[in-house]
């Protein structure tokens, strides 16, 4: 049996400093089969060129032509989100590489 899906939705407006990291946190989990929604509500930084530069199939960047609030990007996350689960991931944080693997497994069992 294949290992569901996972959406993990990353909204994110000029986080520049933190974003490579987080990105790099959830590519890097032991749980692979995801798919990792990124909406960027028209930083104004370095942060979309710095979500440009990962070389990853699963991920998708969507990009916000004016800002529009974390609401409306949440919104469209959860529309967009093709996974069994959805990840919500603050981009500045840091996931344990674990984190994905025992958030399913805990699922899938109860």
């Amino acid at each position: 049996m294949r290992e569901p899906l996972v959406t993990v939705f990353i909204p994110v407006y000029n986080r520049e400093k933190f974003i490579y990291n987080s990105i790099n946190s959830i590519l890097n989990q032991t749980y692979k089969n995801i798919e990792v929604i990124i909406i960027d509500d028209n930083s104004n930084d370095n942060t979309l060129n710095i979500i440009k530069s990962f070389k990853d199939d699963r991920i998708k960047i969507i990009e916000n032509t004016e800002n529009k609030g974390i609401p409306y990007n949440r919104n469209k996350g959860l529309e967009l989100a093709n996974g069994k689960y959805l990840v919500i991931m603050d981009s500045d944080d840091i996931s344990h590489r674990i984190r994905i693997e025992k958030q399913v497994a805990f699922l899938e069992e109860n």
